[in-house]
């Protein structure tokens, strides 16, 4: 009953207060109607604008100024070498000179943090499958398969734009699949048919909407001792929402202008 009246009273603060069952909140100003209808949307979707630090450290089981900090917690249940954070850094900054801007703008890079993070994790842990939405201009792809060269196993790669299909060049076991129509439905069919997943990595839309999406598809797609890992956590409440519901353990790492988050299911 009170999940019906939270959605009654944010669809009558949107229609202006017409609605005369709560006639009561004519008397409001309208900037005092605007932020009630804010703050209850909020409570049926989450934050459209980005969150705090502050927030995330209270939903997550820990925020970290750095990957190395992170790495070298005693708090995490991974076991990754600042060595191979060092290499991943190295190579991150090969793969930005060739790759940067090469299908969109600069800005849709992944940045070091979450690149060498990836890349230390996948050579420690040795994911089998991983799935990656978000190819861009495919600087994690490369990430991710220069290390997959070495380890053995697939990455499936999701994006939008047919251009992104050519970001990768090499030798790695590397499956890129378009969506269309539907993203949302074709995105949950393709997953199917890939099976369980060691390893999910969300860098697509970072809207509140599409990630509590993804978060919940790519819970039910990991294993047990699967691993998700999410660019721009502080985009929308989210993984903040998900890290008290749904994750075992949750983590934010701040990147350079923004944050990434890592979790246990």
């Amino acid at each position: 009953m009170y999940g019906q009246i939270v959605l009654f009273h944010a669809d009558w603060v949107a229609d202006g207060g017409s609605n005369r069952r709560f006639g009561y909140l004519r008397g409001m100003d309208s900037r005092k109607r605007l932020l009630l209808g804010q703050r209850l949307n909020y409570l049926r979707h989450g934050n459209f604008h980005g969150v705090s630090a502050n927030w995330l450290a209270k939903q997550t089981d820990g925020l970290f100024s750095g990957v190395k900090e992170l790495v070298a917690s005693s708090d995490i249940p991974l076991a990754i070498s600042q060595q191979d954070i060092a290499a991943g850094e190295k190579l991150f900054k090969q793969i930005v000179e060739d790759r940067s801007g090469s299908n969109f703008g600069k800005n849709f890079d992944c940045e070091v943090g979450l690149a060498s993070f990836l890349y230390a994790f996948i050579l420690s842990s040795k994911p089998k499958i991983i799935i990656e939405t978000g190819v861009a201009n495919g600087i994690t792809t490369n990430i991710i398969l220069r290390a997959l060269e070495e380890t053995g196993g697939t990455l499936h790669s999701f994006d939008v734009d047919p251009r992104t299909q050519n970001v990768y060049k090499g030798t790695g076991n590397w499956n890129f699949h378009l969506l269309e129509g539907n993203f949302e439905r074709d995105l949950e069919d393709q997953v199917t048919q890939v099976g369980k997943v060691d390893l999910w990595i969300h860098d697509s839309n970072h809207g509140y909407q599409w990630q509590a999406f993804e978060y919940n598809l790519a819970i039910a797609a990991l294993n047990p001792d699967g691993l998700i890992v999410s660019d721009d956590i502080d985009s929308s409440t989210a993984w903040g929402l998900a890290s008290q519901k749904s994750f075992k353990k949750s983590f934010g790492v701040f990147d350079q202008r923004k944050f990434f988050g890592v979790a246990t299911i």
